[in-house]
């Protein structure tokens, strides 16, 4: 009986292990999105919103750190100086909106279109 406790629990214990790793970083996460233009880049990224999820409209302020993701029109990685005010982009975030004025985000990925 002490042997299959020993190995139910090594399979329950590889299954959540397997179940908590994530493949490919940010590149593949799901998340919500929203296009926006850029009107200014600072430490945070100022948008206007064109259309988003849960009726996301009007000036944002995109937070970017060391995990966000930039890539170029063609989908390949980029970095934060070559985005540019005017930009269309996509927003890729995990869905929490801090309730400021304006809202903010925190960017998971960052697309120009």
């Amino acid at each position: 009986m002490k042997k299959y406790i020993v190995v139910a629990a090594f399979v329950l214990l590889t299954c959540l292990l397997f179940a908590c790793s994530v493949e490919g970083g940010n590149e593949n996460m799901e998340g919500v999105k929203m296009t926006a233009v850029i009107k200014n880049i600072d430490d945070k990224i100022e948008v206007e919103v064109i259309e988003g999820e849960y009726g996301a409209s009007g000036i944002y302020w995109v937070n970017v750190g060391s995990d966000t993701i930039y890539l170029d029109k063609n989908g390949n990685r980029t970095i934060k100086a070559f985005l540019k005010v005017g930009d269309t982009v996509e927003i890729t975030y995990g869905g929490q909106v801090m309730m400021s004025y304006p809202p903010q985000i925190v960017a998971l990925k960052i697309q120009v279109k």
